[in-house]
C-alpha cells in the first residue's frame, strides 16, 4: 500500500509540474498536452522511460507532419480527416511505432481541429516539455526496483515450496479428489508467478543495463535464481499429476492407494524438496552474507537427504502392487527437480555496501558444487 501510494504521488507530481511547465514556458491556456505526455512516458523503470518518450516525440512529430500537410492543402473535412488518419496509420506502420501508433493520427486529428501554423508548433514543443519532466521524475523520484525483483523471486520459490509441503501433510492418509484438485491448480498458477517475477527481473536487468552494470550483481543473481524455479515448475505440475492420477486410480477402484509405509516415504523426499527450494531461493535473496552461507550449507544437506529417500522410495514402489508406469514418472518427476537444484548455478547475492552507492559491487558467490 505505501508503495502505491507513492507511485500515485509521483504521477500527480509530475502530471502538474509538466502543466505547469508548459505554461510558463508557451503562450498556451490550457497545456494539458503535456501533462498527458509526461503521463505517458514515465515508466516503471528509467530505461522504459527512455524509450517510450523517444517513440511519443516521434509519433507526435509525424502526425503533426501529416496534419500540416494535408491541412494545408484541403482544410478540415470528413473525408479530409478520413484521410489523415489513414495516412497516419500507414506512416505509423512505416516507422515501425507499435504501442506509439495511434499516437499518430490522434495528434493529426488534434492539429487539424485547432489549425496548422502555430497550433502546431505548440503542440511539439508541448510533447517536449511533458516528456522532458517525466525523463526529470523518474531520474530523480523513481526507485531502483531491485527490491520488487528479489520479492518476486522470493514469492516464487515460497510458494512453490509451500505447495510441496502440503502434498507431504496431506499424504500422511490417503488423499481425496479436492485434496489433489487444489494441489493441481496451486501447481498451475506458479505459471502466473513466474511471469510477474520476470516482468519484476526485466525491470532489474534494465536498471543494470543503464547504469553500466549490464550481466553483473544482483540482477543477474536473480536471472539465475528464477531460470532454475522456472524450469521446476513444469516438473513439479507433473509431480502433482501423478499424485492426482494415483489418487484417481484409487477413487474408481482401478488401483489401491500407496501403502502408508510408501506415502510417508514419498511425504518425506516432497518435504526435502521445499526444504531445498526454500533454501536456494531464501541463499540468493537475503541480505546478510552469513545467512546465504548457512543456507547454502543447509541446501547441500537437503539435497543429499532428499536423495537418501528418494532411493528409498525407488525401493518400496518397487514393493508396490500399482501401476509401474506412473511409478516411473513419479520418480522421473523427483530426480528432475533433485537435479535441478543441484546443477543450479550457486546462490549468489550482491552486498550491499557504502562503495555499493559509489557504483562498485562486491558479489558474494559460494563454489560451485
Amino acid at each position: 500500500m505505501p508503495e502505491r501510494l507513492t507511485s500515485i504521488a509521483r504521477l500527480v507530481i509530475t502530471a502538474v509540474g509538466a502543466y505547469v511547465s508548459a505554461m510558463a514556458l508557451l503562450d498556451v491556456k490550457a497545456p494539458v498536452l503535456a501533462a498527458l505526455t509526461a503521463l505517458l512516458v514515465v515508466q516503471v523503470s528509467l530505461y522504459r522511460t527512455l524509450r517510450h518518450a523517444g517513440g511519443r516525440i516521434v509519433s507526435v512529430g509525424a502526425g503533426v507532419l501529416v496534419s500540416v500537410l494535408l491541412g494545408g492543402m484541403f482544410g478540415l473535412s470528413w473525408w479530409s480527416l478520413g484521410l489523415a488518419v489513414a495516412v497516419s496509420l500507414g506512416l505509423g506502420h512505416l516507422l515501425k511505432l507499435r504501442e506509439h501508433l495511434m499516437e499518430v493520427p490522434i495528434s493529426a486529428m488534434l492539429i487539424l481541429q485547432f489549425g496548422t501554423g502555430p497550433a502546431a508548433a505548440d503542440r511539439i514543443v508541448e510533447t517536449l516539455i511533458g516528456a522532458a519532466v517525466g525523463l526529470i521524475t523518474v531520474v530523480v523520484a523513481a526507485p531502483a526496483k531491485l527490491r520488487p525483483a528479489e520479492q518476486a523471486v522470493a514469492d516464487l520459490g515460497r510458494r512453490m515450496a509451500s505447495l510441496l509441503d502440503d502434498m507431504a501433510e496431506g499424504l500422511a492418509a490417503p488423499p481425496g479428489r479436492e485434496a489433489v484438485g487444489d494441489w493441481t491448480t496451486r501447481a498451475r498458477r506458479l505459471t502466473t508467478d513466474i511471469r510477474r517475477a520476470e516482468a519484476e527481473v526485466d525491470t532489474a536487468d534494465e536498471t543494470a543495463r543503464l547504469r553500466g552494470r549490464t550481466g553483473s550483481g544482483h540482477s543477474r543473481a536473480l536471472r539465475e535464481t528464477l531460470d532454475t524455479l522456472e524450469r521446476a515448475v513444469p516438473t513439479v505440475r507433473g509431480l502433482t499429476r501423478s499424485v492426482s492420477d494415483r489418487t484417481g486410480l484409487h477413487l474408481t477402484g482401478d488401483a489401491p492407494m500407496w501403502e502408508a509405509g510408501v506415502r510417508d516415504r514419498l511425504a518425506s523426499v516432497l518435504r526435502d524438496l521445499a526444504g531445498t527450494t526454500r533454501n536456494y531461493t531464501e541463499a540468493a535473496t537475503t541480505c546478510d552474507a552469513e545467512e546465504a552461507a548457512r543456507l547454502t550449507a543447509e541446501l547441500e544437506r537437503s539435497l543429499a537427504e532428499g536423495r537418501h529417500v528418494r532411493g528409498e522410495l525407488g525401493d518400496a514402489l518397487r514393493e508396490d502392487p500399482g501401476h509401474w508406469p506412473l511409478h516411473g514418472e513419479l520418480l522421473v518427476h523427483i530426480d528432475r527437480l533433485l537435479d535441478g537444484l543441484r546443477d543450479a548455478p550457486p546462490p549468489r547475492r550482491v552486498i550491499s555496501t557504502p562503495s555499493d552507492r559509489a557504483g562498485r559491487v562486491r558479489e558474494l558467490a559460494t563454489p560451485r558444487r
